[in-house]
């Protein structure tokens, strides 16, 4: 069973930013979750946006997807800490990532075995080549829609960052059930995932169970204070 070993370091700069054209400043604020789009971006939870250039921004705290100065230091100590615990997940087999987006999980992933990282957007999967280039790692990048069903050998991780909490109820079980089946029996789901304000642990474990019960076993969850949770199960 694959472990990180004693003193073993992810590669540094996760996230890192990679060099883009530099863009005309912008007075637009993101908005967040809200459906009447009323609250802004930072005063709420602030979901990935689509563009490589956006998400860049939104992962490393950048106007005009800033969180504030105190927001904006728990974001980056909470990102660190999931990447600790990605780091350190033990599993056996190859790795899938659903959702790669521009990268920033499948460098560490890519540290750590054989990974196949599938998105929907072919601009997003060229940012994320150029940072695992950055990084000197290499995995295989598909365009692919995410419902699609599994391929390949099956895994023994797979990872869904930032994707369940971006799905209504229907397809988000869509989606649990389209990870299962890319694994092997035994193998291990990682779910890095943004945390409803003021989320009480039973409450997440409650949930968790609720979404997962029925495919997976030995299902952990663990909210990371005020932005991340981690969840991880196993495959029945």
């Amino acid at each position: 069973m694959r472990r990180r070993g004693e003193g073993g370091t992810p590669p540094v700069g996760i996230p890192v930013a990679v060099a883009t054209a530099p863009r005309a400043p912008s007075s637009d604020v993101p908005q967040s979750g809200d459906p009447a789009g009323a609250v802004p971006a930072r005063l709420g939870l602030l979901p990935p946006p689509e563009e490589p250039d956006a998400l860049e921004a939104w992962y490393l705290n950048r106007a005009p997807y800033d969180r504030g100065p105190l927001a904006g230091a728990t974001w980056q100590g909470e990102l660190d800490r999931a990447v600790l615990w990605l780091d350190t997940l033990p599993f056996d087999g190859r790795i899938v990532e659903l959702g790669a987006w521009i990268g920033f999980w499948t460098v560490l992933l890519a540290s750590r075995g054989e990974v196949s990282a599938y998105d929907a957007r072919e601009d997003r999967l060229t940012r994320a080549r150029q940072r695992l280039l950055a990084h000197g790692m290499k995995a295989h990048l598909h365009p692919r829609a995410l419902l699609e069903g599994a391929e390949g050998a099956p895994a023994g991780l797979l990872l869904l960052p930032f994707l369940l909490s971006q799905l209504a109820a229907e397809p988000r079980a869509r989606q649990v059930e389209v990870a299962h089946s890319w694994l092997d029996k035994g193998g291990r789901l990682a779910i890095i995932d943004l945390a409803p304000p003021n989320l009480d642990p039973a409450t997440l474990e409650q949930a968790t169970s609720e979404m997962l019960g029925a495919k997976f076993s030995g299902i952990r969850s663990e909210p990371l204070g005020r932005h991340l949770i981690l969840i991880d199960a196993l495959a029945r």
